[in-house]
């Protein structure tokens, strides 16, 4: 599996993204994408699968 991409360049990312929010596109090359979706997963990964959370609890 490959590692975590260097902030640097996942910064880049994120601030063309939001640059582009709304109005133009941005492209994004095939490595960037995978390895963004590769980053996501292993942050998935290791964040708990359950909330602890206390009663009462309501739900609408």
């Amino acid at each position: 599996m490959e590692g975590m991409m260097d902030q640097g360049v996942l910064d880049d990312i994120i601030r063309r993204l939001l640059e582009g929010k709304g109005s133009k596109q941005v492209q994004l090359s095939e490595g960037e994408i995978r390895q963004l979706c590769v980053n996501a997963r292993q942050i998935f990964l290791s964040q708990p699968n359950l909330l602890q959370i206390h009663a009462p609890i309501r739900i609408c």
